[in-house]
């Protein structure tokens, strides 16, 4: 069942993003949308039901755009992106950053949708880009390691040096205050955070991780970047560090089943978590995931929201 409207719960309230002109941006990431899959700690078998629920939730709000911060897909097959795009009938835009699961990888034999068919369905003109919503610009990056012609042989996110020529070039005349860089990948603090949680924790976990994250990271801060979204690790997190202030998304495939609204105004910018579905659906992802220490964190950083307030 998909849960009913849900006036969204405060993750955060930030002092940037601002912006004169109010804006909502709605973000998902995480979909791993299955078509022929069951189980696991990422429900499988619900992922078609819980895109369904993230679809109805940015629609019946007023939303400016949709970003999905990687991971649309279980496997990159084009049958999983085929049936993506028959659910995902989003009234606003809706624009995409590639997820390690997205493309292709030398350690996997199933056909994978080409790089360029993906640039094609959900970018502006391909990787790097940009998009205006209101006042908002929000810039995409790859951190995929394959190329076209050239399947990735790791999971592991990186930035090639022509992606951050272009982001410098592009944050040149942006305004700080109103800009959102999304990149599938998370920055080291988070990384570091996770890290540091899970060593207390009585299961084990591991994750892809940024094999050139500085460059990156000294980029953003030197533009003073409002904020960076991130998916990956499925569990919420703000963690600011270097100058660089990081938003990671939950998942929509994993406890906790949902999305963040971005209500961004002249104030700054609160964000919203809204749950993709009922008790009944969050109990059974946790009978999935209760051995996984992603889907534990994710608990225990929901007990503890807001993870910042900057209006306090």
């Amino acid at each position: 069942m998909i849960a009913r409207p849900h006036s969204g719960q405060p993750l955060a309230r930030l002092d940037r993003p601002r912006a004169t002109e109010p804006t909502r941006l709605a973000v998902l990431s995480d979909v791993h949308l299955a078509t022929d899959a069951t189980g696991t700690w990422k429900v499988f078998h619900r992922t078609e039901r819980h895109l369904r629920g993230a679809v109805a939730a940015v629609n019946e709000r007023d939303v400016d755009g949709v970003v999905v911060a990687g991971d649309l897909t279980r496997n990159g097959v084009p049958a999983e992106f085929d049936l993506f795009d028959d659910l995902a009938a989003f009234d606003p835009p809706v624009v995409a950053v590639p997820g390690n699961h997205d493309y292709p990888t030398t350690f996997d034999d199933r056909e994978s949708l080409s790089i360029r068919s993906f640039e094609d369905r959900y970018t502006p003109g391909g990787l790097p880009f940009w998009i205006q919503f209101g006042e908002l610009v929000v810039f995409g990056l790859d951190s995929h390691a394959a190329t076209p012609g050239s399947p990735a042989e790791t999971w592991d996110g990186r930035i090639d040096a022509e992606q951050l020529m272009w982001l410098d070039e592009a944050l040149t005349d942006a305004d700080a205050d109103a800009s959102i860089v999304v990149v599938h990948h998370n920055l080291p603090a988070t990384g570091d955070l996770y890290e540091r949680y899970r060593a207390e924790l009585p299961v084990a976990g591991e994750v892809p991780g940024f094999s050139n994250p500085e460059p990156l990271v000294e980029l953003l801060a030197s533009h003073d970047v409002a904020l960076v979204v991130t998916g990956h690790l499925h569990f919420p997190a703000i963690e600011r560090a270097d100058g660089v202030t990081e938003l990671t998304v939950p998942a929509v495939s994993s406890f906790p089943h949902g999305l963040l609204v971005l209500e961004i105004d002249e104030r700054g910018t609160i964000v919203r978590f809204v749950p993709l579905t009922d008790g009944d659906g969050m109990v059974e992802s946790i009978a999935h995931g209760y051995e996984k220490d992603r889907v534990l964190l994710s608990a225990a950083q929901l007990a503890t929201f807001p993870l910042v307030d900057d209006f306090a």
